[in-house]
């Protein structure tokens, strides 16, 4: 991707619509570290769409290549 295209911004709530997991859930999973942390705008968090798919993969990357 390059500079001057930006990769699409995600606000918390739709991190967790996404994800379908709650706001606390997703607060808690940032302090703990297991998560990306948002960016602050404004009064707002967002992520980048990269970030979370990339948290994606890794987090699912053992299920995906088990092979029984």
């Amino acid at each position: 991707m390059s500079q001057s295209q930006l990769a699409p911004l995600l606000s918390k709530q739709e991190v967790c619509a996404q994800l379908k997991i709650s706001l606390r859930t997703i607060e808690n999973m940032v302090k703990s570290g297991g998560f990306p942390p948002g960016v602050r705008i404004g009064k707002f968090m967002y992520w980048s769409e990269i970030a979370v798919l990339r948290w994606q993969q890794k987090r699912f990357a053992s299920q995906e290549s088990w092979d029984n």
